[in-house]
């Protein structure tokens, strides 16, 4: 590993002719799964790219290309890497038609859910939200009911690899109506574009297009020029809301997702048993139940 930290990097140098590479994770502090960031070098090169795509898909021949071993040699790495740090599993997004895909499911990754992603540059958007929403920063208040919106918009099999964004994990902003939370937009801003995911209340849908409006509103404000919005299979309704707005499909991928640590099943001994064998010595006297005595026998025994 050269660099540690939230970015753990792996470098690959060449041996007796083997190519170098590198692969960058994401470590957020406090998670228990990791993101692949970035692989190097690509996965087939553009000659094989082109002979692939004229022989009608990748087949197996991506998987003997020498770009292929490095890939799945910095894969193994990184996962032991990041089991030494407690992570419990890795996450990469690819392309779904990619040939990385095929490498990564042979490294050992299975496809978890599918994901489209939307953008928009700030020229383009065209606001659709007529009644003005606002929204307002996430707060320690706020977490009990975006827990509970996040159970209930979520599969399960997704929640069980990657929880809801922490609080520090770019900003949180929420939209509450009547006291009850209708929306979640989790904003991350980077160097060059603006990265956002919406959760929101199935009740709330038909308020989607004000949502995305007042969250554009916030994310424009900081004047970046390009925003990004990953839309998950599962929000089948969310799309034709962006593309109202001027957003246009730029990318689908495959969540793909590696186990680290594995469930393993072993008999546990009876109660009685267990208790059995760790008797505790009593720390107080046993009473028995007192009866308070009848006096009344006693008298009527001695008036007659």
């Amino acid at each position: 590993m050269l660099v540690g930290g939230e970015y753990p990097t792996f470098v690959m140098r060449p041996e007796s002719g083997e190519r170098a590479g590198f692969i960058q994770l994401r470590i957020p502090n406090g998670a228990s799964q990791a993101n692949v960031l970035y692989i190097s070098p690509r996965c087939i090169d553009a000659q094989n790219d082109e002979d692939a795509s004229v022989a009608g898909g990748w087949g197996d021949a991506v998987l003997r290309t020498p770009n292929c071993a490095v890939w799945l040699a910095l894969l193994d790495e990184a996962i032991a890497g990041a089991g030494q740090r407690g992570i419990h599993h890795v996450i990469a997004e690819v392309d779904e038609r990619s040939a990385e895909l095929m490498v990564l499911r042979r490294s050992g990754f299975a496809v978890y859910t599918r994901q489209d992603i939307w953008s928009v540059r700030a020229a383009d958007y065209r606001p659709r939200g007529l009644g003005k929403r606002q929204l307002t920063r996430r707060t320690p208040a706020d977490e009990w009911d975006i827990q509970l919106l996040y159970a209930n918009t979520v599969p399960r099999l997704v929640q069980a690899v990657e929880p809801m964004p922490l609080n520090g994990d770019g900003d949180g902003w929420v939209l509450r109506e009547g006291g009850e939370l209708a929306a979640f937009v989790n904003i991350r801003k980077g160097a060059v574009a603006t990265w956002l995911r919406f959760f929101i209340h199935p009740e709330a849908e038909a308020e989607a297009e004000e949502i995305i409006a007042a969250a554009l509103e916030v994310t424009f404000a900081r004047e970046p020029d390009l925003v990004y919005c990953c839309v998950r299979r599962y929000e089948s309704w969310l799309p034709s809301t962006l593309e109202n707005s001027g957003f246009s499909l730029c990318g689908s991928q495959a969540v793909m997702v590696r186990h680290i640590v594995h469930h393993v099943s072993r008999s546990v001994p009876e109660a009685a048993v267990a208790l059995e064998g760790q008797r505790i010595s009593a720390s107080s006297p046993i009473v028995r139940n007192f009866r308070k005595p009848d006096h009344s026998k006693s008298n009527g025994g001695a008036g007659s």
